[in-house]
């Protein structure tokens, strides 16, 4: 069975419970939503003129990093999927429908108010994403990039774990950022400022990174 990438109002349905983090509401506010969008502005359209790109929008060199599944082949996406919405849940957690479809499956076999914070097999989805696949856009290769610190910017993104309610006490907590006490990136030589590793090994895939999974 084909895994296809089902579109993050699609996710919201499941993942948008205040007290599970509100993991759409976390994504709708961050940039990766505003990837596409970010290419009407006029910054980008200069940018782009200089390089000789006419439609950020459009254009292949922008779009493989500003919008969540581009080029992949049409039977990968489901019918749900929209695109222009930027850089969606899958772009991080991978394709989605499997995940969909074995967590509705849990909770009906597990009968009205049950299943809902059953363990989700490693397999499933990637729940961790690890920094390599970051880089795949993050790096210096890509027009327009910029150092920045990984921890602190993963902070901005990141959401609790939806099979772990907080309260809003525990919330705040784990929103807080403790970029001093936790950065392992390699140190920028002009400013002193962490950032993610420009060229990271191994594949993108979901590594467990316990220390810094909001749990």
């Amino acid at each position: 069975m084909p895994n296809r990438y089902i579109g993050s109002a699609t996710c919201k349905n499941c993942h948008q419970a205040v007290d599970a983090g509100d993991q759409f509401g976390h994504w709708q506010k961050s940039k990766h939503s505003q990837a596409f969008e970010v290419l009407a502005s006029a910054e980008a359209k200069a940018y782009a003129k200089e390089r000789g790109i006419e439609n950020p929008q459009t254009d292949a060199k922008c779009l493989k990093c500003h919008e969540t599944a581009f080029g992949a082949p049409k039977e990968d996406l489901h019918r749900s999927f929209k695109t222009g919405l930027g850089v969606q849940c899958e772009t991080c957690h991978g394709p989605g429908e499997l995940h969909r479809k074995a967590r509705m499956a849990a909770a009906g076999a597990a009968g009205e108010g049950g299943g809902k914070y059953t363990a989700i097999p490693d397999d499933e989805v990637i729940k961790s994403p690890a920094p390599a696949l970051c880089v795949e856009c993050h790096n210096e290769d890509s027009p327009g990039y910029k150092p920045f610190c990984f921890h602190e910017s993963r902070g901005e993104i990141r959401h609790l774990n939806p099979l772990k309610p907080r309260t809003d006490e525990e919330r705040a907590a784990l929103d807080s950022c403790n970029c001093a006490a936790t950065c392992k990136c390699l140190k920028d030589a002009k400013d002193g400022k962490c950032t993610i590793p420009p060229k990271a090994p191994a594949a993108a895939g979901g590594g467990d990174e316990k220390k810094d999974e909001k749990k």
